[in-house]
């Protein structure tokens, strides 16, 4: 009886294997799983959630490779539109996620854990065990020990990219490349819904500042500077004109959703990121005639299209300077945070060198909830890294950041020259902005880190046996 349950179950395996290779397979299987997410979160997170993991452990159980449940692990969050309290867990996404966590974790450590697999390893434990230490000393206030759970958010971070990375047996990146490009339309779609839904609020929808359940507004727009990088990846892989204008699209999307998110660091930084892929790509691109070729086509269309248009994209563009730039650039109150960050960092000497902890300042904040009580959120990856783990924890994200580019170079130097440039302007963003230590963001960034080095080891394998066999 177990030999024929066996015998259908590889019969299965091989059948969903062969399904895998076929040309639009992964493109088809991340534009389901980017409607999945934007259907569960218009209409109900719990259920998008559930049909989410239902499909990640159909894929898991057929392919017996994680490399399947890259986009489910990416799109997870984002499913969720109803806010998190900040004085109590969101028990809903923490059962599904703990069932999800599960499931992966059964097929990830199946042949063991591969610490040669763990490219990054070392920064990412290392900001991990550092946010833990001050727990020692920061104390959470009376009435909200849930903040104590904020101590061990980057070891969950951490413990994402080891189970990704010894679990995604085959090179995944080209499903991670297509996964985060259609996040870019999920984003956007988000952010068109919700601007749709407030548009009679207002005068002008660029005056909206909103929530998406699961961050605000400028966070969508952090989310998409990650994600269009991967959409120029594709772009210059693109060996006919109809792939090129495909993916183009994905880029035109993405734009709109920046300007929705009325974020002017997504502004600055998201077409700044864009317009130097663009350029990047007329040398680099596997096409690079073809494409220079589309890029000047597309540029001229578009200077047709403003000069034609030249009234209403003027009024527009003003529109935009007026209402998102009414205050120039002003820091929005950033500098005083920035100073309030480093007193606290240099309250003692075991502050400055563990950090006083994530828990240290606690404030009001604007949530989805309204105006609640909840950690105070310094804008900076730099001054976020001193408060949660001081100078050894800001030595340990150094660390990372060497590791994260390094490893791009390793895989090889298209991925860099690409992904490097978005990880370049994310990072730079981050210094002003939330991008480290924010769930958001760091999920994600796991889910890429622990593909790209899983493709590091998966290449070297391939490499090893091609040298065997010659």
């Amino acid at each position: 009886m177990m030999s024929v349950i066996q015998e259908k179950y590889n019969h299965l395996n091989i059948c969903a294997l062969k399904i895998t290779k076929m040309k639009y397979f992964n493109e088809i299987y991340a534009a389901v799983l980017a409607l999945v997410t934007v259907m569960g979160w218009a209409l109900n997170s719990v259920v998008g959630m559930i049909v989410m993991m239902l499909i990640a452990a159909i894929a898991l159980i057929l392919t017996k490779d994680l490399k399947y449940v890259i986009p489910q692990c990416i799109y997870f969050i984002f499913i969720f539109s109803e806010g998190f309290a900040s004085d109590s867990f969101p028990i809903p996404i923490i059962v599904i996620a703990s069932i999800f966590a599960i499931i992966i974790l059964f097929f990830s450590f199946r042949g063991g854990i591969q610490l040669k697999k763990m490219k990054s390893l070392i920064g990412l434990a290392g900001l991990a065990f550092t946010t833990i230490i001050p727990i020692i000393w920061c104390k959470v206030p009376k009435g909200n020990e849930v903040f104590y759970f904020l101590f061990f958010a980057n070891l969950g971070y951490l413990l994402l990219y080891i189970i990704m990375t010894n679990g995604i047996k085959e090179n995944g990146m080209d499903l991670l490349a297509v996964s985060m490009s259609f996040l870019t339309i999920i984003l956007a779609c988000e952010c068109a819904l919700k601007v749709y839904e407030l548009k009679d609020t207002v005068n002008n929808i660029l005056d909206l500042w909103y929530f998406l359940g699961w961050g605000f507004c400028n966070e969508a727009g952090i989310m998409i500077c990650v994600a269009i990088p991967f959409v120029f990846y594709i772009l210059g892989k693109q060996e006919k004109l109809t792939g090129m204008i495909y993916q183009n699209s994905k880029i035109i999307i993405g734009i709109i959703g920046i300007l929705l998110t009325t974020s002017r660091g997504s502004y600055i930084f998201g077409l700044l990121e864009i317009v130097v892929l663009y350029v990047a790509l007329m040398f680099i691109s596997k096409r690079a005639r073809l494409y220079q070729n589309a890029f000047l086509v597309y540029a001229l269309t578009i200077i047709i299209l403003i000069l034609c248009m030249k009234p209403i994209i003027t009024r527009e563009l003003e529109k935009i300077m007026e209402l998102v730039f009414k205050n120039g650039l002003d820091d929005n109150g950033r500098k005083e945070v920035w100073e309030a960050a480093v007193r606290l960092w240099r309250g003692n000497t075991v502050h400055t060198i563990f950090g006083p902890g994530i828990v240290c300042a606690i404030g009001e904040q604007e949530t989805a909830f309204g105006v609640q009580v909840g950690p105070i959120v310094f804008h900076s990856t730099f001054f976020e890294t001193l408060i949660n783990g001081g100078v050894i924890g800001a030595g340990f994200l150094l660390v990372h950041f060497i590791q994260k580019y390094w490893n791009l170079k390793r895989y090889d130097t298209y991925l860099l020259a690409v992904l490097g440039t978005g990880y370049l302007f994310v990072d730079l963003y981050g210094m002003i902005d939330n991008t480290y230590h924010m769930y958001y963001y760091m999920l994600p960034l796991m889910v890429i880190m622990g593909t790209i080095d899983a493709g590091i080891f998966a290449k070297k394998e391939l490499s090893s046996l091609d040298n065997k066999t010659l």
